[in-house]
């Protein structure tokens, strides 16, 4: 887990412990919600923890990480699911994000 975070904060990871992240040592522009805000109007993958994925435009972001997505489908592994115009992803059941360059 410790590598996964150095590749995502670019930075010294030994302090973390069980894969937790202390956010109060980061530098602000490397916290996790305020790097997830400058993605905004951006293409996402957003997975849940139950395996289920969305993807779509990241309209707006909360402090709780519930996201909107524009746009948005729903995919289990390679199979589309639905077609969306507008989801509300709430963040207490993300498992983890990726921005598309």
């Amino acid at each position: 887990m410790g590598a996964f975070i150095k590749l995502l904060y670019g930075e010294d990871v030994s302090h973390i412990q069980l894969g937790v992240l202390d956010v109060n040592s980061l530098e602000p522009s490397k916290k996790p919600l305020n790097i997830l805000v400058k993605q905004l109007k951006n293409h996402v993958n957003i997975t849940l923890k139950n395996g289920v994925t969305y993807k779509g435009t990241m309209t707006k972001c909360d402090g709780h990480m519930n996201i909107i997505l524009e746009g948005a489908t729903e995919c289990k592994g390679d199979k589309l699911i639905a077609n969306y115009g507008s989801v509300l992803v709430r963040g207490n059941n993300i498992l983890y994000i990726s921005v598309e360059k």
